[in-house]
């Protein structure tokens, strides 16, 4: 597999940096794609359209309000799962019940919760309890100047499967204070990499430049950081070019193959 050095971009004084790991687009691996489940079809799509909103602020998003997906079309959930035919999170394999769907947990009972069309696959893993689904993400919660966020002690049994979270590092005005950053404090047999997305549900990385893929889009890290250094830069206009990462949304994978039980926990700091 290919790794992805170092890169930043500078912008009126913001850095983003983007150490690599495992690059996802290698011809051996395949992860689950922007519906947050199981399933191997990779990515596709283009990402949400994102307003930016000034000093401050994340930005908006292109994805509807509600049950409805991008494009404003109506969820349609039989068992209240959030997956479905059209559902911003995926569809779903079973939708007449909540407890099979692509972001489950694969329990050892002969069924198949996870849609991978692979019955009690890795099912001898403990449930850590982290999301798989992207509209509903385990949450990191706010991380203030000085401060950090661990999460649970993670395992993606299934090849291809996705844990999502969310984290949020608030700035009341730019310059931001700080250096929000995002790496692992724990990643077995360095098994394991991130995406980082600006929005719910996106499929492209945010911007980094020359890391994470060839787009320069944060795929395939094992650490992320943002900076804003030049207290002249962040006045409009020149705060709208590169969003404060007021809260952003995180899909950690496994790079290897096949199922394994290989533990990673995400550490966000400032």
């Amino acid at each position: 597999m290919r790794t992805w050095g170092l890169s930043a971009l500078l912008v009126g004084g913001l850095v983003v940096g983007c150490a690599g790991g495992d690059n996802p687009g290698s011809d051996n691996f395949t992860f689950g794609g922007p519906d947050g489940g199981g399933n191997t079809s990779g990515m596709t799509g283009q990402a949400d359209e994102t307003v930016d909103e000034g000093p401050g602020t994340n930005g908006g998003s292109g994805q509807a309000d509600g049950n409805d997906n991008a494009d404003g079309v109506q969820c349609n959930d039989g068992d209240g799962d959030e997956y479905g035919d059209d559902c911003p999170a995926g569809p779903d394999c079973d939708d007449s019940d909540p407890g099979i769907n692509p972001g489950a947990g694969e329990t050892c009972d002969g069924i198949d919760e996870n849609c991978d069309g692979e019955i009690d696959n890795g099912c001898e893993c403990p449930d850590d309890g982290v999301s798989g689904a992207c509209n509903t993400p385990t949450d990191l919660g706010a991380v203030e100047v000085g401060g950090s966020s661990l999460s649970v002690v993670g395992t993606i049994p299934q090849e291809g499967a996705l844990d999502w979270y969310t984290v949020s590092f608030p700035a009341a005005a730019r310059p931001g204070e700080g250096v929000p950053t995002l790496s692992f404090a724990i990643n077995t047999g360095d098994a394991f990499a991130f995406d980082v997305v600006q929005n719910q549900c996106d499929a492209m990385g945010a911007p980094c430049t020359e890391g994470g893929d060839a787009m320069g889009t944060a795929v395939g890290l094992t650490s992320w950081t943002f900076e804003d250094s030049d207290p002249g830069c962040c006045t409009p206009p020149m705060d709208s070019m590169v969003a404060w990462p007021n809260q952003i949304y995180v899909r950690v994978y496994r790079t290897t193959m096949g199922a394994s039980c290989d533990t990673y926990q995400l550490q966000a700091s400032r």
